[in-house]
């Protein structure tokens, strides 16, 4: 199914940024469209690469906002969400609950080390990373998903659902890529319909891999919090809640997910993110009527509270909703898996892109730098033209 290599990605120290003699904004050989949308740290673009004409995602960074996030999450906790739904409390605190990663540069480090060493259909591929030295920006080029999101979620508003068997469908694609990678001991620890993109044909594409966690084999267990509330398992409600398993987490956030496609809104909606834990603890679980009996027990079986009782991996592969009682088999788990990848280290992180460590250099001199900026701010996304380049 899969070939036996990991992702080769291009890395390019040396991006330009400019305005082509159409008037087009262009990064090299790219050239960027419209705007798709905005996360926590960056904006994704639909982009052109002008050397084969094949569309791309083209998401831009502000060395100098990841700065600023940086600063602001280590001199105090802070929210970052994206309209309520997407991104969540990332580097937030709360009563000692929020332990995620402090740094948001550690994120776009984190995800391009993990990307590096992935390959499977059902998994976003980074094809290359772009930093221009001497601007602001910093690239990643995707493949792109065409078709978006599979389902838009968003709080107090039902969105169109699916029948059953395209939950099917989509769920089996989720899960092969899930398999894939708790197979080799990452937890992505941020699953929601969001996070799931279409391909032009149909491929369902796992993206995001800001907040996942590579583990050392077979141990899955971490303090961190991370991803999105409303998706946030029981146990990651808990104030403290010390050391749990990141596979288990990912489970249950699958599971929500499911309850999405079915019905097209969350099981759980608070007015605050305390209501909102506490109904994730607390609130009976009731599954509208117009699915099957089949379909309700596996949801009812990852949203199950007390996860050492929670259904694992392996349990949802041999559960019968996936194949229908066995008559559309899924791919075999050594097919699925077949590219054990070799454990990410520390360098792969630290040269993830070999550039980004001049990052912490700068960090170091901030101060410097918001001199500078009163004198000086340049719209980190106004592209240079040639005329001023000269």
């Amino acid at each position: 199914m899969h070939s036996n290599s990991p992702n080769t990605i291009k890395e390019t120290l040396n991006a330009q940024y400019e305005q082509n003699d159409e008037g087009e904004i262009q990064l090299n050989n790219y050239v960027l469209e419209e705007e798709l949308g905005k996360g926590s740290y960056g904006t994704v673009f639909r982009g052109r690469d002008t050397n084969d004409g094949r569309p791309v995602a083209i998401k831009v960074f502000s060395k100098t906002r990841l700065r600023k996030q940086h600063l602001q999450a280590n001199g105090f906790g802070r929210m970052i969400g994206r309209g309520g739904m997407r991104g969540g409390m990332r580097g937030g605190m709360r009563g000692g609950m929020m332990r995620g990663p402090s740094n948001p540069i550690d994120f776009v480090r984190g995800e391009i080390a993990i990307l590096k060493k992935l390959n499977h259909r059902n998994i976003v591929k980074l094809f290359e990373v772009l930093d221009d030295p001497n601007g602001d920006g910093l690239y990643m080029v995707y493949e792109c998903c065409e078709k978006g999101t599979v389902m838009n979620i968003s709080l107090n508003k039902k969105a169109e659902t699916f029948d059953e068997e395209m939950c099917r469908y989509y769920f089996r694609e989720m899960f092969l890529g899930i398999e894939y990678l708790h197979e080799n001991d990452i937890a992505h620890r941020d699953i929601k319909p969001d996070n799931l993109l279409l391909a032009a044909d149909g491929t369902l594409k796992i993206v995001d891999f800001g907040v996942s966690e590579m583990f050392s084999s077979g141990d899955d267990m971490s303090k961190k919090s991370s991803g999105s509330p409303a998706f946030f398992a029981p146990e990651l409600c808990e104030v403290q809640h010390g050391e749990l398993s990141a596979k288990a987490c990912d489970i249950w956030a699958m599971g929500v997910t499911l309850y999405c496609f079915a019905f097209g809104c969350l099981p759980f909606e608070g007015l605050s993110i305390i209501e909102l834990y506490d109904l994730i603890q607390n609130k009976p679980i009731v599954i509208p009527s117009g699915m099957s009996e089949s379909f309700n027990d596996l949801l009812l079986k990852m949203l199950e509270r007390n996860p050492e009782k929670r259904i694992t991996i392996a349990g949802i592969r041999e559960h019968p909703w996936l194949t229908r009682n066995g008559i559309d088999p899924l791919p075999l788990k050594e097919e699925n898996c077949t590219n054990v990848i070799e454990l990410i280290t520390e360098d792969d992180l630290q040269y993830a892109v070999k550039n980004i460590n001049n990052l912490f250099t700068v960090i170091k001199a901030v101060s410097k730098l918001k001199q500078l900026r009163r004198l000086s701010k340049p719209d980190p996304y106004k592209p240079t033209t040639k005329s001023e380049k000269k």
